[in-house]
């Protein structure tokens, strides 16, 4: 049964014989390959405040095709830091998506909040925080700029590698419990997880409740990316993607354009996370772009200004 954790779901009113076989996913070609490519924008240090406080560090890459635009938030490992996915920000900028990749607190430029205290480490609060507080404020980000018309936050993607994956999913069940109200939706935007070698659980925060959501369970687009070669990784890959497979529609493995949302590959390396990501010869970087492309570019979800539903 699922049941919501106080602390992240609200209760107000959340190789290239690899890329070869992925004949699930599109036929080579950008989605916007009708039209004449812009130069990408430069990126952007942005500080964004949290509700408790805390000041994090993100880079932001816009996108140059306005409402058209995915949004794409990606959350690095515990000791990782936003530069970690520099290579694949740029990569997912050049298709036209707008990314922010932030430090989460405690890592990189993001202190916590107990900076000042001598050995300061990462507690079970602490990652709680990093869904309700830190991913929040970097979608609260996003929506600015969706406002603005830069991108469309009705089809947001969170990108996790292990630590980042726990806390994507977590954020994912988090945005769609939120209920909408008379005056507007409050959440409902996560649209799809890319989960590199995720964990079960990660000090204390669980994947277990997340998952049981039934939004996550049954709907959001989800592909589950590991190196098979560790045992650990492997198992918590195929636990995860196991968990979801029975409520999913049957689907063929090469169902590129019916009801597929949910894909697992495991790949022939002991590498794991970002350092999995950023190997070239694993294809990681064409396969979350193929299924970006598949399952929002090629989804008709309208945008909409989204104003603050309590105002």
């Amino acid at each position: 049964m699922y049941r919501e954790h106080p602390k992240l779901f609200p209760k107000r009113g959340c190789a290239m014989a690899i890329i070869c076989a992925l004949a699930w996913a599109l036929t080579a070609g950008g989605a916007r390959a009708d039209e004449e490519p812009k130069k990408p924008l430069p990126p952007e240090e942005v500080a964004l405040r949290t509700r408790d406080g805390v000041l994090i560090q993100a880079t932001y890459y816009p996108s140059t095709v306005g409402k058209e635009s995915v949004p794409v938030i990606l959350l690095h490992a515990e000791k990782g830091v936003r530069g970690d996915f520099a290579s694949s920000a740029l990569g997912l900028q050049a298709l036209g998506h707008a990314v922010i990749a932030p430090d989460l607190r405690g890592h990189g430029d993001s202190p916590l909040p107990r900076a000042g205290e001598r050995g300061a480490v990462l507690r079970p609060v602490d990652l709680a925080d990093m869904v309700s507080q830190d991913v929040e404020s970097v979608k609260n980000f996003l929506i600015e700029r969706n406002n603005a018309s830069e991108l469309n936050i009705e089809k947001l993607c969170l990108v996790g590698a292990e630590m980042g994956a726990v806390v994507a999913v977590n954020f994912a069940a988090r945005d769609w419990s939120w209920p909408v109200l008379a005056t507007g939706k409050q959440g409902q935007d996560v649209k799809a997880l890319v989960l590199i070698s995720p964990e079960w659980s990660h000090r204390g925060l669980h994947i277990t409740e997340a998952i049981e959501h039934p939004q996550v369970r049954t709907a959001l687009s989800l592909i589950v990316i590991a190196g098979e070669r560790s045992t650990k990784e492997r198992r918590d890959a195929e636990r995860l993607y196991k968990a979801l497979e029975r409520f999913r529609p049957a689907a063929t493995p090469d169902d590129a354009t019916g009801n597929r949302t949910l894909w697992l590959r495991m790949l022939p390396t002991t590498l794991q996370g970002t350092q999995l990501l950023n190997e070239a010869r694993m294809g990681v970087q064409p396969m979350i772009e193929k299924f970006i492309e598949l399952r929002l570019v090629n989804v008709d979800i309208p945008w909409q200004v989204r104003r603050n539903p309590l105002q």
